[in-house]
């Protein structure tokens, strides 16, 4: 059956597999990857194709090795992926449970600096639902994690929203907020092509 990006009570895959190249943004190395179907309960998988042993990668928050400029993920051999946030955000906006995303190198390409280009291939490649229920999590108790001055606050809610807000001292940036509702699908409208900023 193929889905549509609306969220679905059970697990999703992709419906065909597609490959593409690009740059590393941190490495400026060359890289290709390739998002292929995968069975109910496998979650997303990084496979390094590069290397022989040890080279597969669970990508689940448990995995975080470092948040330094980007989000990496590593296994317990310390073999890592690094700048999986895009991907991530496509994979989970689109509602894909299951896949096997093989890489060559040690770092996803940027693309266009935002989730949009993973969407529209993830889109165009077909979205498959599986007989399985999806693992989630229900919030039932309000929760606060800080750090300095920023904080993350979640709370039981009848529907997923965002309130944010980033306060940078640049004048290109300065301070900003925005709300917002994740219903009927408007990830890839409303969120997908938000790009990645840096200073010099």
């Amino acid at each position: 059956m193929i889905a549509n990006s609306n969220l679905s009570k059970k697990q999703q895959t992709i419906h065909s597999e597609f490959s593409l190249d690009g740059y590393g943004l941190h490495t400026g190395k060359k890289v290709s990857i390739t998002i292929k179907h995968a069975n109910p309960n496998n979650g997303i998988k990084f496979i390094r194709t590069d290397l022989r042993s040890n080279n597969i990668i669970n990508a689940l928050w448990t995995n975080v090795s470092s948040t330094n400029f980007c989000t990496t993920i590593s296994n317990d051999k310390g073999v890592s992926v690094s700048t999986v946030e895009h991907l991530m955000s496509a994979l989970s906006g689109m509602h894909i449970d299951n896949a096997n995303i093989l890489i060559n190198n040690d770092e996803v390409p940027i693309m266009d600096g935002s989730s949009l280009p993973f969407v529209e291939l993830l889109e165009s490649n077909g979205i498959i639902t599986q007989e399985i229920d999806r693992k989630v999590i229900v919030v039932k108790k309000e929760i606060m994690v800080s750090n300095n001055d920023s904080y993350v606050k979640i709370a039981p809610s009848k529907q997923f929203s965002i309130d944010f807000e980033i306060d940078f001292a640049s004048h290109l940036v300065n301070k900003q907020a925005c709300q917002l509702q994740l219903i009927n699908g408007n990830y890839k409208s409303d969120i997908s092509s938000a790009r990645t900023f840096g200073f010099e």
